[in-house]
C-alpha cells in the first residue's frame, strides 16, 4: 500500500477489527435489483438516531431508501510524513437502528481538495473507500448493501481524478454486485458523466450565497431554466429536493456566515440576515420543468433531509406532491 493512504488504511483497519469484516459513460448495471420506484431521503447529520417523529415521517410517505452520510473525505496533515493527505472526517455515529424495510444507501462527500490529494493514488484510494463504507455498514447493521453514493462538486481541473477513483470504485463494487451512483450538480450536466450506474441531480443550493443580491441561494427556478435546455445527460437520474432553510448572515453587505438557527441569532452593528426557503409551491415548479426536461426520476424523489423541524414547515400534501411520480 502507497504511504499516502496511511491515515485512511488506519481508520479502515480499525472499522473492520470491531465490524469482524473480512473516464467512460456507463449504462445502468445489469445487477441492479432495486430499480423499482419508490421515495427516498437523505440523511446528513453526526449522529443517527431518527426520532419517532422521524420515523413516523418515513413510514406515512413510504420513505424506502435512505441515503446516509457516512463520513466525509477531506484534507489533513500527516505530521509523520509533512505533508497534507485525504482523510476520512466526521465519522457518522449510529446511536439508533434503520425502521425496518428501509434500504440504506452509504454516501461519502469528498472535498475538492481532497482529490487533488488521490491524484495517480485513485486505485489505493477507490479500495480503502469501499472497504471503509462496507465496514462500517457491518457493524452497524445496516443491512444488504446494494449502492454507495460519491458526492463531490469537481471542478474541470479536478475531473481527470473523479473520473479516475469512479472508474476504479465503480470495478469494485461490480465485483461485489453493488452500484455506484453519483450526485450531479447543474454545472456538471454539461460536461460528460463519470463511470456509475446513475446519477441523482441535486436541485438545492443553486444559487451564489455569498452574494447580498442573492434572493435564494437554495432554489430559484431561474438558476435552473438554462441548464434544462438542449441537455442529454448520458447517466439515469433521479432528483433531490431541498427541505430546510437558514439564515445567511451579511455585515456592512459583505457575506459573513450561514446561521442555522437563525430565530434566535442576534444581529449586531452593520449585521443583516437574509432568510432562505424553498416553499412547495417552487419546489413543485422546479420538478415540473426538470421532469420536462429529463423524464421522470429513474429510481427515486430524494429530499435533503430527515430533520423533523425542518420537515414540519411542510405540510402533507406538500411533501406527498413532492414524492409524487404522477
Amino acid at each position: 500500500m502507497k504511504q499516502r493512504v496511511t491515515l485512511l488504511m488506519i481508520a479502515i483497519v480499525a472499522i473492520c477489527g470491531m465490524a469482524g469484516c473480512n473516464i467512460m459513460q456507463s449504462k445502468p448495471a445489469k445487477h441492479a435489483k432495486h430499480a423499482e420506484p419508490t421515495n427516498a431521503i437523505y440523511h446528513w447529520k453526526g449522529v443517527f438516531n431518527p426520532t419517532e417523529e422521524e420515523i413516523g415521517f418515513m413510514h406515512q410517505h413510504k420513505v424506502k431508501r435512505l441515503y446516509i452520510r457516512m463520513f466525509d473525505i477531506a484534507t489533513d496533515y500527516n505530521n509523520y510524513e509533512e505533508r497534507m493527505e485525504a482523510v476520512p472526517i466526521a465519522t457518522t455515529r449510529f446511536d439508533g437502528k434503520v425502521p425496518e424495510g428501509v434500504e440504506v444507501i452509504p454516501t461519502t462527500y469528498i472535498t475538492v481538495d481532497a482529490l487533488r490529494e488521490m491524484e495517480d493514488l485513485e486505485d489505493s484510494y477507490a479500495d480503502l473507500i469501499v472497504e471503509r463504507m462496507l465496514a462500517m455498514a457491518s457493524y452497524n447493521n445496516l443491512g444488504k448493501i446494494t449502492e454507495i453514493q460519491y458526492d463531490c462538486d469537481w471542478t474541470p481541473s479536478t475531473r481527470h481524478i473523479f473520473f479516475e477513483l469512479c472508474r476504479n470504485t465503480h470495478n469494485t463494487l461490480s465485483e461485489k454486485g453493488i452500484d455506484l451512483s453519483v450526485t450531479v450538480r447543474l454545472h456538471q450536466l454539461r460536461e460528460e458523466a463519470p463511470q456509475a450506474d446513475r446519477g441523482v441531480l441535486m436541485l438545492y443550493n443553486t444559487g451564489n450565497v455569498r452574494s447580498h443580491k442573492t434572493e435564494n441561494s437554495i432554489l430559484d427556478i431561474n438558476d435552473i431554466k438554462p441548464y434544462l435546455k438542449k441537455c442529454n445527460y448520458p447517466l439515469p437520474l433521479d432528483y433531490a429536493y431541498p427541505t430546510f432553510g437558514w439564515g445567511v448572515k451579511f455585515k456592512d453587505g459583505e457575506f459573513e456566515s450561514l446561521v442555522k438557527s437563525y430565530e434566535n441569532e442576534t444581529l449586531g452593528e452593520g449585521e443583516e440576515m437574509r432568510i432562505e426557503r424553498a416553499t412547495a409551491e417552487e419546489i413543485i415548479d422546479v420538478k415540473r420543468n426538470v421532469e420536462r426536461a429529463f423524464g421522470k426520476p429513474y429510481q427515486n424523489n430524494i429530499i435533503y433531509h430527515l430533520d423533523i423541524n425542518e420537515l414540519n414547515n411542510y405540510t402533507y400534501d406538500e411533501i406527498a406532491e413532492i414524492y409524487s411520480r404522477n
